[in-house]
């Protein structure tokens, strides 16, 4: 990931001073002009020689009062100017780190000539790649088992599509035992399906590349594909994002089979436009998500504190997948309540600015 992507810099350094000169230079020029302002006030006054200094001073208090405030707008200028040039490159840093939050592990400061600088930009820099360098070995290691594990599944998937041909010819014990080691295999070949899925994802391995789709038509295809009632669909605003159709038809798929399992089946799918996002929301009649667990549901092999994941057969990876795949398309998704009780998960994504006439 790393080796492959050009790394994105964000510029530190500011005219080449380092921050010592820059607050030195700017600190002896805001003296000097102050010092300046206040020096042609006194020889203003004193220029006049038909009265003492101490009559001047009484007769001209405006320009004294004018030139104070003068060297006063002086010393705030130079000083919010200095200011801006001292924490440039803290912003600098501060927008780095945000690129890399967000998943741009390619960004870098660029290497810095100045000193109080140069140790700072090198020791991000390092922790950065070690970071990518870690992330980059976990990928490798997630997508290598999973990929691995389908040689002995397809064996076993084979041996127990075999046994099944003769099932009825067993007694009821081996009956029930060929269901559970059946039932135990089809799990684990959903397991590692979901498991290579998300590797591809968090790896940036995807299928084509980002076009033009309709969320409505999307949502309509993927409640067909999966033969649910079509009723279910309420398109208030059809919108247009960019992104890559399968992934995001597994994305909805995922949240549908979240409410097979937890919620009785969805009751409402959702589409319409909310600011700059296309929005989908799907809402169940189930007992809805704790609070303390909304978050942690997106995460892998999450169970909620009722412990319902691993009572209704599903894999813990679905709302991961459907995270990342968002996220991969600079979107999020959250759940939140219900109206009326159950669980509701909105998936934002951001749509297609259109473009003004040229």
């Amino acid at each position: 990931m790393g080796s492959a992507m050009s790394a994105t810099r964000i510029g530190l350094d500011a005219g080449g001073w380092s921050l010592r000169s820059r607050v030195t230079t700017a600190f002896a020029v805001s003296s000097g002009l102050m010092a300046l302002a206040l020096v042609l006030g006194v020889f203003a006054v004193a220029g006049d020689e038909s009265r003492t200094f101490s009559d001047r001073i009484q007769h001209r208090p405006v320009l004294l009062l004018g030139c104070g405030m003068v060297a006063a707008l002086v010393g705030a200028a130079v000083g919010v100017w200095v200011s801006r040039r001292m924490l440039k490159p803290l912003r600098d840093v501060a927008a780095a780190a945000a690129l890399i939050a967000s998943g741009e592990l390619d960004t870098r400061l660029p290497h810095s000539n100045d000193q109080d600088l140069a140790s700072t930009v090198d020791s991000f820099n390092r922790m950065v790649e070690s970071l990518q360098r870690r992330i980059d070995r976990e990928h490798r290691l997630f997508g290598d088992v999973s990929h691995e594990l389908r040689t002995p599944l397809t064996t076993l998937t084979t041996a127990v599509d075999v046994l099944k041909r003769y099932r009825e010819d067993m007694p009821p014990r081996s009956r029930r035992a060929l269901d559970l080691v059946s039932a135990e295999v089809d799990h684990l070949r959903r397991l590692l399906d979901d498991l290579l899925a998300l590797a591809r994802v968090e790896a940036g391995m995807h299928h084509g590349d980002a076009d033009p789709v309709s969320v409505g038509d999307l949502v309509a295809h993927t409640l067909h594909d999966s033969h649910r009632p079509v009723e279910l669909l309420d398109i208030r605003e059809d919108v247009t994002v960019r992104g890559r159709k399968l992934e995001l038809e597994r994305a909805v798929v995922n949240l549908l089979k979240n409410a097979d399992r937890h919620g009785g089946g969805a009751v409402a799918v959702t589409v319409c436009r909310d600011g700059g996002d296309a929005v989908v929301q799907v809402d169940d009649a189930g007992p809805g998500v704790a609070q303390a667990d909304r978050a942690r549901i997106f995460e892998r092999f999450a169970t909620s504190r009722t412990g319902r994941r691993s009572a209704t057969g599903g894999t813990g990876i679905g709302l991961a997948l459907v995270a990342e795949t968002v996220a991969t398309h600079h979107g999020r998704v959250e759940c939140t309540e219900r109206p009326g009780g159950g669980a509701r998960f909105i998936l934002r994504i951001p749509v297609i600015q259109r473009e003004g006439p040229t």
